[in-house]
């Protein structure tokens, strides 16, 4: 290190001095400077790929089951009774994310005749609503009883789509008299075959109430029924419902409470379960490679700034012998350190997005376009170059401040 001989500062300029002191020394040392940033780079570089192949890989396999929707089903067991007051506690519980009542299973079906009279009989009729996880984004919703979506085996064995008009069936038997209803049916969609594989019609809760209305021996309006006992109030006990969890974690909680009320449920609990098994294996293997390559990389950032204070000590007590202030002085290192870990942070940063993007390329050629092998969260880059930045100051300030300590004198019985 080398002082330069302008009049040393006092008061404010202190700052703006240690500054340009310590790049001076960096731009006259570059040669120690470059080693000691790509030295700390390719060890901080590989903790970054370290970091991103973790979060990455939890992170698929975490979106993979929340790409199939089963896996947030509640799927109620047998037919019971519902009623809004279990409705509202199921819902305020906070951990259903999707719920709509469903009718007994044995009346949610009908027969539906489609273009050129292909028929299929006995098409399981799906209660749904705004919201339901089955549907890709921008779905049609049905909001009207004659409103309909199709599965895509459905559309394709009726020979529909979207826009196209089919005509629903329901048969009963009222007072020894075979009895059937006829209505017209508007289908405004048709789901791909990734959202369902069965022939499925789905509809409004009130198309499903109509059909079991019909059933039961009522007059129907809504489909046409005139014959039969008059609805005296409007349904509010529903036998089932369609049950979905906000997110993964919340799947074991809402079971739990649905059990509570006496009401037997099954769900994907085993899958859900090896998936956070998984989460937590790894996370533990991980973890402990990341600390230990942690701990060896703050003891070799440590070192290698420590080395490099100590080999200016001559040079620091010098500036104290000009007159330079003892924080002044511990000022100096402790920028010096600041910029070499900064750039190494940035090249290590640049390295890592080399090493995602082959990693990406290489081993994610078989995943969706929105997942990753290796994904390093904006909040683990923060923190690494925080804890880097964190580890090079007190390095830098602890051999400083020993520095600092140097009778100003040494330097002259060292000459």
């Amino acid at each position: 290190m080398t002082a330069t001989t302008h009049s040393l500062p006092s008061g404010g300029k202190l700052l703006r001095f240690s500054l340009e002191q310590a790049l001076y020394d960096l731009r006259h040392d570059y040669r120690l400077s470059l080693v000691l940033v790509i030295s700390v780079a390719s060890i901080l570089a590989p903790l970054l790929l370290l970091f991103g192949l973790k979060t990455g890989v939890v992170a698929t396999l975490k979106q993979q089951l929340l790409d199939d929707p089963r896996n947030l089903e509640i799927i109620v067991f047998e037919n019971t009774r519902l009623d809004p007051a279990w409705f509202a506690a199921l819902k305020a519980t906070g951990q259903a994310g999707f719920v709509v009542p469903r009718t007994r299973t044995i009346n949610a079906t009908m027969d539906v005749i489609g273009a050129r009279r292909r028929v299929i009989a006995g098409i399981e009729v799906i209660p749904t609503a705004a919201g339901d996880p089955l549907f890709p984004q921008g779905t049609p919703v049905p909001r009207e009883t004659g409103q309909v979506l199709l599965s895509y085996t459905a559309a394709r064995q009726l020979g529909v789509a979207a826009g196209g008009k089919l005509q629903g069936v329901v048969k009963r038997r009222l007072q020894g008299e075979d009895q059937r209803a006829r209505f017209a049916l508007e289908v405004i969609g048709v789901l791909p075959e990734s959202a369902y594989t069965r022939n499925a019609l789905f509809s409004t809760v009130d198309l499903l109430l109509a059909i079991e209305d019909y059933r039961d021996g009522y007059a129907v309006e809504a489909i046409g029924a005139s014959e039969g006992a008059q609805q005296q109030q409007q349904r509010t006990i529903f036998a089932n419902a369609r049950i979905y969890a906000r997110d993964l974690d919340a799947v074991s909680l809402l079971a739990d409470f649905i059990r509570d009320s006496g009401i037997e449920v099954r769900t994907r609990a085993r899958d859900i379960e090896n998936v956070k098994a998984i989460e937590r294996v790894l996370t533990f293997i991980f973890s402990v490679i990341a600390i230990i390559a942690s701990l060896g990389f703050a003891l070799s950032l440590s070192g290698a700034l420590w080395i490099n204070v100590e080999r200016k000590r001559r040079d620091l007590a010098l500036l104290r012998l000009l007159g330079q202030r003892r924080h002044g002085v511990m000022l100096i290192p402790a920028i010096q350190a600041a910029g070499i870990a900064l750039a190494a942070y940035l090249l290590a940063m640049l390295a890592y997005g080399f090493g995602a993007n082959v990693f990406n390329r290489q081993l994610g050629a078989n995943l969706a376009e929105s997942q990753f092998v290796c994904k390093l969260e904006w909040s683990d880059a923060a923190l690494a170059g925080g804890l880097t930045l964190m580890v090079a100051l007190l390095a830098s300030l602890v051999g400083g401040y020993r520095a600092s300590k140097v009778d100003p004198a040494e330097c002259l019985r060292e000459i």
